[in-house]
């Protein structure tokens, strides 16, 4: 767990670039790992990656000291707790959308007495052989980072509560997810959408704390940032679709 360096960004307004994975490469990650990335971000929602595989590549991240955030299928306990306890450095729990969603979040991610979650030895804790069990709870309640993501039009007049909850570190924000609930169908960029964003990124920036959007090439992510965006995530597929794009049409030329 490496979550604490993250959160330090995330208090002196720094900008945080997480690359994202949909698919199972501890491989992939290694590499990243020697790269200035702030995390590797691994999507369990929509990608085709399962605990198994999830902790296959958190085992790699550890070997070069990066952090991993996996974006887990659903705010319940149960489910939280199988990527926490393989050693992830934090979670994006999709659709929260209200105080309570943002509770429960936490409370699933922090063992008690700030929340409920469930304790066995695990990896994680180092399967009890690495340190005392008081010893890895206070680390993991320190080192676990709570991102919630924002993705609801009809939570948007709860973006205060939410970012009210102790412990939820940041809301990024869900562009596709939320277009869809405005009645724009893969239309994340859609001006009416954009609008709620920033609603988003000004009630954020008035509390201190993060929020953040996906970007598809560095115009965008630049883009991001300007409108104070601190939290920038991009697809590693992207990232190597667009390179070869821009070989090909350059060696064609």
């Amino acid at each position: 767990m490496r979550g604490e360096r993250l959160r330090a960004k995330m208090k002196s307004d720094q900008v945080i670039v997480n690359v994202g994975l949909t698919f199972h490469s501890a491989a992939l990650v290694e590499m990243l790992g020697y790269l200035d990335v702030d995390d590797v971000y691994l999507d369990a929602e929509h990608g085709s990656i399962n605990e198994f595989q999830c902790e296959d590549m958190v085992r790699a991240a550890d070997l070069l000291d990066k952090p991993v955030i996996i974006r887990v299928p659903k705010n319940e306990p149960h489910v939280i707790l199988r990527y926490l306890d393989i050693g992830t450095s934090g979670v994006i729990v999709p659709h929260v959308s209200s105080r309570e969603d943002a509770e429960r979040a936490v409370r699933s991610v922090k063992y008690g007495p700030s929340g409920n979650r469930s304790f066995a030895g695990s990896r994680a804790s180092g399967y009890g052989a690495r340190e005392s069990a008081t010893d890895y709870i206070a680390r993991a309640n320190r080192e676990t980072v709570v991102i919630g993501l924002f993705e609801d039009i009809q939570g948007l007049p709860n973006v205060p509560d939410i970012l009210d909850v102790e412990g939820l570190d940041s809301l990024i924000v869900g562009p596709n997810d939320l277009a869809f609930s405005m009645g724009y169908p893969a239309q994340p960029w859609h001006p009416e959408v954009q609008k709620v964003v920033d609603q988003v990124i000004a009630e954020c920036r008035r509390v201190g704390k993060p929020t953040g959007l996906p970007a598809n090439d560095l115009e965008q992510a630049r883009r991001h940032v300007e409108r104070g965006c601190r939290m920038i995530t991009v697809n590693a597929s992207a990232l190597l679709l667009g390179a070869v794009r821009q070989f090909l049409t350059q060696i064609r030329e």
